[in-house]
């Protein structure tokens, strides 16, 4: 998988794009919210109608929502997005301004609308404090007011029968909704509302309400016949524009509303591209605050969700494609490996057997490959297991059984996929990869699985000592021990910083990733040893060149003792 910045990017800062940020944030994922600094409630003073903060400052509820995503790792910038464009693996997100580029996994558009009012004088100058367009936000502090609604569309016609719920006196203008109807205009009347069908041409007065006596209209509504009707309050809904521009090149499918059109979402917030979200007001316009903050909330557990499946099927890969590669080394060659017990592994179990503390009984060798360590195992007495991912490795390993008529079984699985019971001896030697995202600590976690009360697990490492250098035209060892070299990818053959390794694990630091419970394993050994072993797959020892031998090499040692 391609290394991308983050996992996944928010574009915007509102209640929606802060939601997601959290939830994201909790569930671990690198993400990054771009903030333009541009809500659509800042013009208000104050939020209503969400609960557990009526009456705070939209400002307050960005502060503090910055503030928890933050303390779960989330980062934030002061930027604007120019556009989004699809990259391998991901999108890539350019800024305006200096074109810088980011790249990430998935992206959630969170960046709202913007609400474009009625070209009249005075509307825009008194926006969110005077000229509201929510009843269900500000209806109740201009409750039994004198409220005007300045109607914009045929959909205006809701809003002002909405607004009697709040006072008695509502005047409509209502030049902009076109001819009522006879029926429309009895109903309105009948609730006593007043209609006004001059078209408005400016709104004046106080900027805010606080500005004038309780008993005292704080502007009027000029009309084109030269009315000028008092007024404490005036509901409008403007053109909303949302802020999606930047995703033109991805082609998202949309939906045409009432209201205009807008980027196509499911319930969860996922749009017609398969690594792009959006929630908030960019994709549901009249959506308040507490709903916002919940599609950005399902949204972003919606993104969590997709990457978890990204990995799991990312990682189905790469364990298949780990194990094509060991086959494949396998099946290259007629043998891998020299056929000789491990120095160290026989070492140690040879100590063992001799201070009486250990008794050939069951044993499992995990990741046997030819089968070396658990044939001299089984020569010595032990009812031998052998493991491996490699077919070719494990039959090389049965015919060498048969041919020594010793008492050993091999098995080709997955280490970790394997059900084999519990053994008094669990061995494995060397279990390590060129992958860099291989992990031994999950297949220690498996072998733990494996020993029975009273057996051991042991584990032999590499410790790190450099690898010899590897000549052009001669098979080397890439990790200073028998291994084959296996080239970094991109390398050129022959080049000695071809063969690399991710740096080893101490046993130390190997034990306390496996969070042992003390009451159930007891360390009987963990420590580094230096050895001396020739590398090379089948000539005899003697036969070898001295200068073709390796320098002294460090080994670690992990030896773990079940208790009964």
């Amino acid at each position: 998988m391609q290394n991308l910045d983050h996992d996944v990017v928010i574009v915007g800062a509102g209640p929606a794009g802060l939601s997601a940020a959290q939830m994201l944030g909790r569930a671990r994922r690198r993400a990054l919210v771009l903030d333009s600094g541009n809500p659509r409630n800042r013009f208000a003073e104050h939020m209503h109608a969400v609960v557990g903060f009526d009456g705070t400052a939209p400002a307050e509820l960005r502060r503090r929502g910055r503030v928890e995503a933050e303390a779960y790792g989330v980062g934030f910038r002061t930027a604007r997005v120019e556009r989004v464009g699809d990259i391998d693996g991901g999108l890539e997100v350019v800024l305006a301004g200096d074109e810088e580029r980011i790249t990430t996994r998935a992206l959630l558009i969170a960046t709202g609308v913007t609400d474009h009012l009625p070209d009249i004088p005075g509307l825009a100058e008194r926006w969110g404090r005077t000229v509201l367009h929510c009843p269900y936000c500000h209806g109740w502090e201009v409750r039994d007011r004198r409220i005007g609604v300045l109607a914009t569309s045929p959909m205006s016609l809701h809003q002002i029968e909405l607004l009697r719920q709040w006072t008695p006196e509502v005047v409509a203008f209502t030049a902009a909704a076109g001819e009522l109807g006879d029926d429309v205009d009895e109903r309105l009347r009948a609730r006593g509302i007043r209609i006004v069908t001059p078209p408005v041409v400016a709104v004046t007065g106080p900027d805010d309400a606080a500005d004038v006596a309780d008993d005292a209209a704080i502007g009027s509504v000029v009309t084109a016949d030269g009315q000028h009707i008092a007024i404490d309050a005036i509901f409008t809904g403007g053109r909303l524009e949302p802020h999606d521009g930047f995703v033109a090149d991805l082609d998202l499918a949309r939906a045409d509303g009432p209201v205009g059109s807008f980027i196509a979402v499911d319930a969860a917030g996922a749009t017609s591209h398969p690594r792009v979200w959006a929630a908030g007001n960019v994709v549901a316009p009249m959506a308040n605050v507490p709903l916002s903050m919940g599609a950005g909330s399902m949204a972003g557990a919606a993104v969590n969700g997709a990457l978890v499946a990204l990995d799991a099927a990312a990682a189905v890969e790469r364990r298949r494609g780990h194990a094509a590669d060991w086959e494949a080394r396998y099946a290259e060659t007629d043998r891998v490996w020299s056929g000789r017990v491990n120095e160290t592994t026989s070492t140690v179990i040879a100590e063992l057997e001799a201070a009486g503390s250990l008794t050939p009984t069951t044993a499992l060798d995990l990741g046997c490959g030819e089968g070396g360590d658990a044939l001299w195992l089984a020569s010595r007495g032990w009812s031998v297991t052998g493991i491996d991912l490699s077919p070719t490795a494990v039959a090389r390993a049965r015919a060498a059984a048969r041919s020594a008529q010793l008492d050993a079984t091999f098995v080709a699985s997955e280490i970790d996929a394997a059900e084999l019971g519990e053994f008094d001896l669990v061995t494995t030697s060397f279990l390590h990869s060129w992958d860099p995202e291989f992990s031994r600590i999950p297949l220690l976690r498996a072998a733990l699985r494996h020993v029975a009360p009273g057996g051991r697990l042991l584990v032999v490492s590499h410790a790190g000592g450099p690898p010899p250098e590897a000549g052009a035209g001669e098979a080397q060892d890439g990790e200073a021990h028998e291994h084959p070299p296996f080239p970094t990818p991109g390398a050129e053959p022959g080049n000695p910083d071809a063969y690399e390794h991710p740096p080893f694990p101490t046993p130390a630091e190997e034990r306390a990733a496996l969070d042992l419970d003390p009451a159930v394993w007891v360390v009987e050994r963990e420590e580094i040893v230096e050895r001396r072993e020739v590398r090379e797959r089948s000539t005899p020892a003697a036969s070898t060149p001295a200068a073709s031998r390796p320098p002294h090499l460090l080994d670690g040692i992990l030896l773990l003792h079940r208790l009964p």
